[in-house]
């Protein structure tokens, strides 16, 4: 900020000095000459005046001296009109003064001594400056009251031009010692000074004077030196009205409170303003220096800030390099200025991800800096902070850390705590949060947002950035209240600086939808990422579709988690559709267009690698497309599209295979997931074909021996054995178990597993004793892990049972069912109805009716309170029931059974089903055991009415 030095013309008349308060005499005089020949000499009224005039002359030249900076020169001027004065008093103090030539020789006085302390203070001798206001404030509040009491003496009132002179003296005093005070960061008594300077001239001129308008530019200044941003508002939008009222039309200092007003509004937001005013700022400038001048470049650069914040890179761009270029041509290019204008543009280079230009540009400054200042100076730490983001930028994290690291120590080394180092840790915790440790990241970004409140308040722009920050550190550790805190804060104030429509909020409305889907609030997800959307799609938001196509992505899995498929769907192709397009280069509206592409992309694959260009930003940009396709595989999965499904997931894997820079784990991913449609779809060569795509994409991954490609030999073993490929079957199994056993040892679940897999292959192959022995080994397998009750043991134990009804040994086939059974009613655990049906069968074989007829009852009471009375499967099991009871001599008991049996099957079955003949003739043959021959003639009769096809 230009802070205007008044030198306003002062007077006094009270000046006193001792008999032996001998003054110096000027230093152009002859040594010869001693003081008392001067006042001698000066006793003569003719001479007097002729020294009042030397005087009147030097305080000119020194004026002249100062406002070309030749303060030093000045001084000396100042001085000698000083000791002519006051050779003029002393010699004329025993004689009769005319009075108004005592006031002029006053007001002379006032204004050396004023201008004396303006010099001294140019010259950074604050202590003498002081002591040259204080006295001159002195003189001239003791001539305004010699005034006073002479008008009084005389019955008059003072002179008003006199007394508004004197007033509007003092108020420059006052404002010359608040200036003063700033440049000795006193800044209350600097203040206190400046508001006696406009109190003084606001009283005796009024609201609109030109002399307010300076006072509260003045004060402008101090409350943005002190962060007073909003003071500092009001006092510059005073200040330029009060200016252009009285100038009336748009000069430099116009411009010059545009400028301030832009500086006020760059620092507190929000940034919009700071660009209106800053572009006002310019075009004044422009059109009273010229384009190619210093004022112009200094709000070029301020304009470049103020773009570069707002996210507008192109217009920063053009903003800087004007600048620079006029730097370059009116200063030195190793000027200080110009550095600035170099770290400046090397951070528009980091934004528009041209890194190697930043890289340039930030090289450029720091090596000025270092060469003007040396390496350890301050201003290099803001150099050093730049070249750290950039190398976060290209993933270099170490060096980043280090660099940072180096900024940072001097930062704390020169000014400490501050707005500078907090920034510095914000970067420094990305660096760790990049490299994966999150702790750390958190630690930092706390120190740094507790460092931001305390030096520039708790809603600076800064905060906000930490916040977002601290808001993904959070969400990756899972603490989501925190994140959402954070970054509802972070958004709030973004918003009061940069407006609710900045596409900077997009960014953290984006992660606050992240933090709501992973939380399961997706319609509030939904609701997130379609307001970001909206944002990134305003006309002066750019409508960046890098930048859109991700959250697409993100509003399709929210949809897709809400159940609403179809604009899920949509979504999702909408997000391939940009992201098809970027890598073809044209406008892609289909998944069949990107299809046809396919053996293009091959070719501009195959060139670059000929070319020995680099090719990771379109394999990067081929796994997006990849993804994306294979979410819209599952939404068509889930509208029940499965041939579009497997469509979309070849096209996934075919874009997974084009790749330079294979992704196997995606690879493996999409070719079983394609593997089991095929399956599913009993196309077993195909599901073959893709099982074996998967485990030659986990072998490169992971080797030979890992459970995951275990797994996958495990599939593809299953599919042999669908195909009655038992060989094949039992080779994949044996493997499969073998690298289980190297991985994860003998005794878990998953050789277990596989073993089951084996034992099932060896039943179908007739080899069942060999099947008991995989079976035992997967029992003594789970009773080591979880027990002899448990319900995996009772599973494998009904099996065994199984086969040793294939080999005819029921008294085995009945001991293991026995066992299972037990085990399900230890663990009050539902018993399958099937192994109590193979139980009751055996004990009837084997002639255990009683035993027989008590699992028979417990099928029905199971099968009855799990399907209701009319069920088909509770009639078969009456029936075997009714045999039990016959077989127990107990025929008449079984009637009842048999009776609800027949009932059930015409509740069940059409009237002439097989079913119903067979269960009449069971009923008719035991009316007729137990002689119940009128109920058997009555049986027989339907039954052949059903036959005959007679309606009964």
């Amino acid at each position: 900020i230009f802070w205007l030095t008044e030198q306003e013309e002062v007077e006094d008349v009270s000046i006193v000095d001792g008999e032996n308060n001998v003054p110096p005499l000027p230093s152009t005089i002859p040594s010869n000459l001693t003081y008392r020949d001067f006042v001698s000499v000066a006793n003569c009224a003719d001479v007097n005046v002729l020294l009042l005039v030397i005087s009147s002359i030097l305080f000119r030249s020194g004026n002249a001296h100062f406002r070309l900076k030749q303060f030093e020169t000045a001084c000396r001027d100042y001085s000698s009109a000083q000791s002519y004065q006051l050779i003029r008093t002393k010699a004329l103090s025993s004689h009769n003064m005319n009075e108004s030539l005592v006031m002029e020789d006053a007001k002379l006085n006032g204004r050396v001594k004023n201008n004396m302390a303006s010099a001294l203070s140019k010259r950074r001798r604050y202590e003498e400056s002081r002591a040259e206001y204080t006295r001159a404030l002195q003189i001239k509040q003791s001539t305004l009251e010699t005034l006073h009491k002479s008008a009084r003496k005389k019955g008059e009132s003072a002179k008003d031009m006199d007394d508004k002179n004197l007033v509007s003296d003092i108020a420059s005093t006052f404002h010359n010692i608040g200036l003063l005070r700033l440049s000795c960061d006193e800044s209350a008594k600097a203040e206190k000074a400046f508001k006696q300077s406009l109190s003084l001239r606001v009283k005796k001129f009024g609201l609109d004077d030109l002399r307010v308008s300076s006072t509260l530019n003045a004060l402008g200044g101090l409350y943005y030196k002190t962060r007073r941003y909003d003071d500092a508002f009001r006092s510059y939008k005073e200040s330029l009205r009060i200016w252009k009222l009285n100038v009336g039309k748009s000069d430099l200092q116009t411009a010059e409170h545009y400028y301030n007003i832009g500086l006020v509004f760059y620092a507190k937001g929000p940034y919009s303003k700071a660009r209106v005013s800053v572009a006002e700022c310019t075009k004044i400038r422009r059109h009273l220096c010229g384009n190619v001048s210093l004022p112009v470049a200094e709000a070029l650069y301020l304009f470049g800030k103020v773009s570069l914040s707002l996210g507008n890179f192109e217009d920063a761009s053009d903003k800087l390099q004007e600048a620079l270029a006029i730097r370059q041509k009116l200063l030195k290019k190793d000027h200080l200025l110009v550095s600035n204008a170099h770290l400046l543009m090397g951070k528009v280079h980091l934004e528009m991800e041209e890194f190697d230009k930043a890289m340039r540009s930030f090289s450029v400054a720091l090596a000025i800096r270092t060469d003007r200042l040396g390496k350890h100076h301050l201003s290099t730490a803001e150099v050093l902070h730049a070249v750290g983001s950039a190398y976060i930028e290209v993933d270099e994290y170490p060096k980043a850390l280090e660099t940072l690291q180096e900024a940072l120590r001097l930062q704390r080394q020169f000014i400490g705590p501050s707005l500078e180092a907090a920034e510095t840790l914000n970067t420094m915790s990305l660096v760790f949060f990049k490299s994966g440790d999150t702790e750390r990241a958190i630690e930092l970004g706390e120190e740094a947002l507790v460092m931001v409140k305390s030096s520039a308040g708790f809603d600076h722009i800064l905060v906000a950035h930490v916040l977002k920050h601290n808001g993904d550190y959070y969400q990756d550790i899972e603490a989501y209240d925190d994140a959402m805190e954070s970054y509802g804060e972070s958004l709030r104030i973004m918003a009061a600086w940069i407006g609710r429509e900045h596409v900077l909020l997009s960014k953290t409305l984006s992660e606050v939808g992240v933090v709501r889907f992973k939380t399961g609030e997706y319609t509030i997800a939904k609701q997130s990422f379609t307001e970001a959307l909206r944002i990134m799609r305003l006309p002066d938001n750019g409508n960046d579709s890098s930048s859109i196509y991700p959250t697409l992505s993100h509003l399709g899995h929210a949809l897709y988690k809400n159940k609403e498929l179809k604009l899920a769907s949509e979504s999702y192709l909408e997000s391939f559709n940009i992201q098809a397009s970027i890598v073809i280069g044209e406008e892609n509206r289909d998944l069949e267009g990107f299809s046809s592409k396919m053996s293009s992309i091959e070719d501009e694959i195959m060139t670059l690698d000929q070319r020995g260009e680099d090719t990771s930003e379109l394999s990067s940009a081929l796994g997006g497309i990849a993804n994306i396709l294979r979410y819209i595989g599952l939404v068509n999965q889930e509208q029940g599209e499965f041939e579009q499904a497997l469509y979309v997931n070849k096209l996934s894997l075919s874009v997974r295979l084009l790749q330079p820079f294979k992704e196997y784990s995606a690879i493996a991913l999409l070719a079983e997931t394609i593997a089991m449609f095929e399956f599913k779809l009993k196309n077993f060569e195909q599901a073959l074909h893709y099982f074996n795509q998967a485990l030659q994409a986990k072998k490169e991954l992971q080797g030979d021996v890992t459970i995951d490609v275990a797994r996958t030999v495990n599939n593809l073993a299953n599919i042999h054995f669908s195909l009655g490929n038992l060989d094949e079957a039992m080779e994949l199994y044996q493997e499969a178990l073998e690298i289980k056993k190297s991985c994860i040892g003998e005794d878990s679940d998953d050789v277990a597993n596989t073993l089951k897999n084996i034992a099932q292959v060896m039943v179908t192959a007739g080899r069942e004793q060999d099947a008991l022995q995989a079976y035992q080994s997967i029992v003594d397998i789970r009773q080591k892990r979880y027990g002899e009750n448990h319900m995996s043991v009772a599973e494998i134990l009904a099996t065994m049972g199984d086969v040793y009804i294939k080999l005819a040994e029921l008294e085995k086939a009945m001991t293991y069912f026995e066992r299972s059974i037990k085990i399900h009613k230890t663990q009050d655990f539902p018993c399958d109805e099937r192994i109590l049906e193979n139980l009751g069968s055996i004990y009837g074989k084997l002639g255990k009716w009683q035993k027989a007829e008590f699992i028979f009852k417990e099928i029905v009471q199971m099968r009855r309170a799990e399907h209701g009375d009319d069920y088909l499967a509770v009639a078969r099991t009456l029936d075997l029931l009714a045999v039990s009871y016959i077989e127990q001599d107990r025929s008449s008991e079984s009637i009842q059974h048999l009776k609800e049996a027949l009932r059930i099957r015409k509740a069940c079955l059409d009237t002439d089903d097989g079913e119903i003949l067979a269960s009449l003739n069971k009923l008719a043959f035991v009316y007729k055991s137990v002689d119940m021959i009128d109920e058997m003639e009555q049986v027989k009769a339907e039954f052949e009415a059903i036959q005959n096809g007679v309606e009964l």
